[in-house]
């Protein structure tokens, strides 16, 4: 479930630390000889934190990148953070060339593939059968020897 953001009024500090962490990100992706800024910071996805479970938010960007006048580029980006007792962890950035591919991503974040419940039933099943197969070798090694060692059965 997709919370709205859009009417959430994030307080300054929050938008301070996501901006930090976007200038920082844009700094150890960006080279020498090109200017580059962040731009359309927005917040896409958020959970609070509960008693039970830390909190989530998602944020997109995206940065041009100017090598020369001429060579202008675009590239998007993703934010991760998690909150933990009231305070944003960065837990990870991601960048796109396009804002296709970044939607796809997150996605795949938000709503993990559901491929995952029928594998794990599957290695269920290959664990039983696995349990079941040793307790009759267990079984059958028992009565053969009760038959060598001539104990009535």
């Amino acid at each position: 479930m997709r919370h709205q953001v859009e009417h959430i009024q994030f307080p300054k500090k929050t938008w301070q630390a996501v901006t930090e962490h976007a200038l920082r990100e844009l700094s150890f992706r960006e080279s020498e000889e090109s200017a580059s800024r962040i731009e359309n910071l927005r917040p896409y996805h958020f959970e609070e934190e509960t008693e039970s479970k830390y909190g989530r938010q998602i944020w997109c960007f995206e940065s041009m990148t100017c090598q020369s006048p001429s060579d202008r580029r675009i590239e998007c980006g993703v934010l991760e953070f998690s909150i933990e007792y009231g305070l944003l962890e960065l837990i990870d950035c991601h960048w796109f060339s396009s804002g296709s591919q970044r939607d796809q991503w997150i996605g795949q974040r938000l709503d993990p593939p559901a491929e995952v419940a029928s594998s794990c039933m599957l290695t269920k099943v290959w664990v039983y059968l696995a349990i079941l197969g040793v307790m009759f070798l267990a079984i059958g090694w028992t009565i053969s020897l009760l038959r060598f060692l001539n104990v009535a059965i």
